[in-house]
């Protein structure tokens, strides 16, 4: 049984996280790049106002703009698209269905799983 409306949450959330990641990434782009928002319209021919504005998601630059401007940053932006994965709406059917008690409990088992795998290993490189 799923729960109502999931899907529908889970594919507004990809939407709007789609739609609003061209101003983060130039933001997180410039920062890492260790450049002010007029060095970088320097780069790009483009003033400083058209940074901020791109920044704060007041317009939204092309697919093919962004790339530019992470370029110009030094980095290289790749793109690729991906089918809806419906085990992902099992996986977060089966959490909602659990009390915080025992998701708790699972987040408990699984930190103690991953910390004896990890001693495991450590002894037989050691």
């Amino acid at each position: 049984m799923e729960v109502p409306h999931l899907r529908v949450l889970i594919n507004t959330y990809m939407y709007y996280a789609e739609c609003m990641v061209s101003g983060d990434l130039i933001k997180e782009a410039r920062l890492r790049a260790g450049l002010t928002q007029c060095e970088l319209g320097a780069r790009l021919g483009k003033s400083q106002s058209v940074i901020a504005r791109w920044e704060r998601d007041d317009v939204s630059p092309s697919l093919e703009t962004v790339r530019k401007v992470v370029r110009a940053c030094g980095f290289d932006l790749t793109f690729f698209m991906s089918k809806f994965d419906d085990s992902n709406v099992t996986i977060i059917d089966q959490n909602l269905r659990m009390t915080p008690a025992q998701r708790f409990a699972d987040l408990m088992a699984r930190i103690e799983f991953h910390d004896r795998r990890a001693q495991r290993m450590a002894s037989r490189r050691g």
